[in-house]
Order: structure tokens, then C-alpha cells, then sequence
């Protein structure tokens, strides 16, 4: 039996220490904090302290350890524009999944990440961010579960931590009760930009539905999945991967899906999640999807490489950029291409997310990627691949 050093394992899967989209205001503005830990309304908050990075604790929503949560906002009186932001920052499903994936998420981790990070999706001092002015939700991950598990009990195998808090499509659902509550009273919305990076990009594609019902049912609406391919070849997403996702005991993601999945679905996929880019694109035919994604992520490889070798643990498997790239390119060919208001952003190179990136300036065909968002938000964009 082959021996793997822990220390080796845990710089091969990067994925696990990565938390890759970053948050930016001015430097000089605090995050602003309540002293008295109340529970401020979404209204309050924007009487109070408009265009201010605020945290709205709550005590119903729980990060994986038990603990009580929240999310940040910045909200924009003014503005009838919303974009939400599900964060990223791996997995758990094993003990070394786990290991630094955060179980608890606060105020001060918040603060932190806003007062000295930067991405150009919410620089709110850059003339380039076309989302400079509108309301913006940022949803953190501290759930393990790609912000898809409705467990509130979970126990995670091969000695992983036990009675874990795998509610992240859960605590999702809190915060959209929020912001329909808000909207209800403040106006209407006339335009909502959904988006995640890796794990966040994963939660985006399963609780895509659950927006536009309770939020966004005549709303153009467009939806960013940035570095979270869910893959139809199953040499790469595998049977036993699958099953262990989606396993009643750990994040239980298919109680998170549809009920009318198979219904609406017309084509054969081998699981459940594999369907949801034909469910969303029929169900939502007025939704712009856009899938972005490097031709060898190695932090999302290293994802599906727990998969290989029917799930040996640890992994000994690393799945090769080549094989990623022909997973990439099928997807798109046997699925994504039939969907008519699906387009995808493919890139060479083994980078992750590009939602992290400062000023969106990667470019495909002369086009750079913040125009081509531009473009997808106006139903205009196309695929664009190297």
C-alpha cells in the first residue's frame, strides 16, 4: 500500500487552502460594527449607514461548527441593481478536506476581508466596475458543503469531524428572506447578477432556482459560475464522488435540488447534479448563464481527484490538465451548446478563479473578460474559447 506524507498531500491540493475572490472598498472606510450584536434589518442598515460594508448577523444561520453567522452587504438606497456573491474556500468530505476549510465564519473575519482584499467585482472606487453603485450581498462559506447542504447533523468520513452544520443552501434561503423583505419595502429590482467562485460557483449553480423564486421571478436576472465545472464525462466526476456528496449523512445535496428536476430535464445524465444546466436553461429561459474556466485549474482538478481510483483515500491520483480540458471541451459540446442562453469563457492555464482578478482584463479573442460579463448581462455574449 502506497504511504502519502500529510504535508505533501496538503500542498499538492491547493484547492483546500484557497479562498480566491476578494472583497475591496476604500481603505480608509472601516467595515462598520453594531456594538450591541443586534440584529439589524436590511432597511435599518441602509437608513443608517448607506454604501458602508456592514454585517448583518443572524443568529439562525449556522457555519459548520454550530456557531451562529451572518453575510455582509453594502447597500445602495439609490440603487435598484443587486449582485450576490457566494464566497469560496474549499470542501469538507474527509479529514483532510477538512482541514482548512473554515467551520466558523464572524464579524471579524468579514472586517478582515474587506479592509485588505481587492477584486474589481465589487471595487467600489474603479470606473471599470460596472457594479460599483449597486447593492451588493456577500454570502460567506463556512458551511463545507459548497453552500448546497441542508445536514444539520452531518458526519464526514475517513476520520472527518462529526455533527457538522452543512446548511449552507439553508442559510441561503435566510438571507433571501432578507433581501425580499427589503425590496418588498424599497422598491422593485430591476436587475440581479448572481455569482460565485469555486465552491461559491458550485452553490450559485444549486440555489440559482431558489433566487428567482423567492427574489427574482421577472427580474432580468444573469447567473456567474466562475471556476465550478460540474462534469457529464465520469472519469472525471465518478460515481463514488458522487455518492459521497451526496450522501444522506454528509451534505444530503439532492434535498437542496428541485423537485421537479427529472420532469423538467430531457436528456440522460448519470446524477442529479449533472442536470442542472439543462434544468436551469429551460426553467429560466430569460436567465444569461455563463460558465468561466481555465483549461487546467489545478485547484478544481484536485477537487475531482478524490474521485479517482474509485475514491481512495488519501488520493493518489492527480487528474492530468489534458483530461481536464477534454472535460471541459465535452461539457460544453454535449450539454452547454444545446442551451441556447448558456456561453462559456475558456482560458488556457492552470489559474483558478477569475473573479479574483483586479481589473478583469483577461482576454480571449480580443475580448476582455469585463466586457464580455458586460455583454452576457445584455444577452449579447458568445462563447469564447482558446
Amino acid at each position: 500500500m502506497r504511504v502519502f506524507n500529510l504535508l505533501s498531500m496538503r500542498n499538492l491540493f491547493l484547492f483546500f487552502f484557497s479562498f480566491t475572490i476578494f472583497i475591496s472598498c476604500n481603505k480608509d472606510e472601516p467595515v462598520i460594527k453594531d456594538s450591541a450584536n443586534e440584529e439589524l434589518t436590511l432597511l435599518k442598515i441602509a437608513n443608517n449607514t448607506p454604501n458602508k460594508a456592514i454585517w448583518a448577523s443572524r443568529s439562525q444561520m449556522k457555519s459548520r461548527n454550530g456557531e451562529s453567522m451572518g453575510y455582509g452587504v453594502i447597500l445602495n438606497p439609490n440603487s435598484d441593481k443587486l449582485l450576490v456573491f457566494l464566497d469560496g474556500g474549499g470542501a469538507c468530505f474527509n479529514q483532510l478536506s477538512c482541514f482548512q476549510n473554515l467551520d466558523r465564519y464572524s464579524e471579524e473575519d468579514f472586517s478582515n476581508r474587506i479592509t485588505s482584499d481587492s477584486s474589481l467585482l465589487i471595487n467600489r472606487n474603479s470606473d471599470q466596475n460596472q457594479f460599483k453603485d449597486w447593492n451588493m450581498v456577500f454570502v460567506p462559506y463556512a458551511t463545507g458543503d459548497v453552500h448546497s447542504g441542508t445536514n444539520s447533523s452531518a458526519n464526514v468520513p475517513n476520520n472527518g469531524p462529526k455533527n457538522q452544520s452543512m446548511v449552507g443552501y439553508t442559510n441561503f434561503s435566510i438571507i433571501l428572506e432578507d433581501l425580499k423583505n427589503y425590496f418588498d419595502a424599497t422598491g422593485q429590482i430591476t436587475e440581479i447578477v448572481f455569482a460565485g467562485s469555486s465552491a461559491g460557483g458550485y452553490g450559485v449553480m444549486s440555489n440559482t432556482f431558489q433566487l428567482i423564486n423567492i427574489l427574482a421571478m421577472n427580474t432580468p436576472t444573469t447567473v456567474i459560475v466562475d471556476a465550478s465545472p460540474i462534469f457529464k464525462d465520469t472519469a472525471i466526476y465518478t460515481p463514488c464522488l458522487n455518492d459521497l456528496w451526496n450522501s444522506d449523512s454528509l451534505w444530503n445535496i439532492n434535498s437542496a435540488l428541485p423537485l421537479d428536476l427529472d420532469q423538467v430535464v430531457q436528456n440522460n445524465y448519470e446524477y442529479n447534479f449533472q442536470k442542472l444546466y439543462e434544468y436551469l436553461s429551460l426553467k429560466l429561459p430569460n436567465v444569461n448563464f455563463g460558465l468561466l474556466s481555465y483549461y487546467g485549474d489545478s485547484v478544481i482538478r484536485s477537487f475531482y481527484s478524490f474521485g479517482q481510483n474509485n475514491c481512495a483515500y488519501p488520493p493518489n491520483t492527480m487528474i492530468d490538465t489534458n483530461t481536464y480540458k477534454l472535460g471541459l471541451l465535452g461539457l460544453k459540446t454535449t450539454v452547454l451548446d444545446n442551451l441556447k442562453n448558456w456561453k462559456v469563457f475558456y482560458a488556457n492555464g492552470t489559474e483558478h478563479t477569475f473573479l479574483s482578478d483586479a481589473n478583469f482584463d483577461q482576454t480571449i479573442k480580443e475580448t476582455k473578460l469585463n466586457d464580455w460579463i458586460l455583454e452576457l448581462r445584455q444577452g449579447k455574449a458568445e462563447n469564447l474559447t482558446e
